[in-house]
């Protein structure tokens, strides 16, 4: 079972815009190492060829970023997939679920053995948080969830100004 991670609008339009330049990079830099147009030909064919190979690389980590990043349940262990990194989290090192109240989010406090725990943000929209917090409820047996509500507003200063 897999869940897109989701980014929202505007980190998805920033990566897409990431994605959009990398293309236009790698497309005038093959026109100006083929010659086909006079007036966009270079002498310095090395410099083109690393812009070109870094706008290829760019563009394709984004494209990666945007169309491969989801959360998988295999038998034993939540897969994290974001890009072309991978993350496993064992299901029994899952120790609590923290759910936002008012926006679904989740959160994951895990500990691997010998190791600090660690905090993991779940990025989802709010359906299918509650179609993943069902299934990790089910998988992850000995964890605890908690109903959490976030601080009001995290811009105010000490006198709540």
């Amino acid at each position: 079972m897999k869940f897109r991670m989701y980014f929202g609008a505007v980190k998805t339009v920033c990566i897409a815009v990431v994605v959009a330049i990398g293309v236009a990079v790698v497309t005038l830099d093959s026109v100006m190492l083929s010659g086909a147009v006079s007036t966009l030909t270079t002498s310095n064919t090395a410099l083109a060829w690393v812009s070109l190979v870094a706008g290829a690389l760019i563009a394709a980590f984004a494209a990666l970023l945007l169309f491969n990043s989801y959360y998988k349940f295999d038998d034993d262990e939540l897969v994290i997939v974001f890009g072309v990194f991978v993350d496993r989290i064992e299901y029994d090192e899952v120790e609590e679920i923290f759910v936002t109240v008012d926006g679904y989010e989740i959160f994951l406090r895990y500990r691997r053995v010998g190791k600090s725990p660690a905090n993991l943000r779940l990025y989802l929209s709010s359906v299918r948080s509650k179609d993943i917090l069902d299934e990790l409820e089910r998988r992850c047996a000995f964890a605890v969830v908690r109903y959490i509500q976030p601080p009001a507003d995290k811009d105010k200063d000490a006198d709540g100004k």
